[in-house]
């Protein structure tokens, strides 16, 4: 299992809107195959940050996945929303309770 950790900083201006937006997509990430979970996280203290936590089945089926959504515009759409070059987390579960 690999956990995907991607992070945003979103305009301040543009965070509400980013949110609902990104909100309507979630369930197509979910149901893409190979995601087992996708989480949209703040930071408290820090609300230009937010974290997609997702977890997939591999490397692989998350690279399919992101292929997909930039083949359909979400990455061109996402890049409307950030204020720095997102960044990506790759986590590999070596011990799942």
């Amino acid at each position: 299992m690999v956990i995907a950790n991607l992070q945003l900083k979103i305009q301040a201006e543009k965070r509400d809107v980013f949110l609902e937006w990104f909100q309507s997509i979630l369930p197509d990430t979910r149901n893409f195959a190979g995601c087992s979970e996708v989480n949209l996280c703040s930071l408290a203290a820090q609300p230009e940050a937010v974290d997609v936590i997702s977890k997939w089945e591999s490397q692989e089926k998350y690279d399919a996945y992101l292929a997909g959504r930039d083949e359909d515009g979400t990455l061109a759409k996402l890049a409307e929303f950030v204020s720095e070059e997102p960044a990506f987390r790759f986590l590999t579960v070596d011990n799942q309770l």
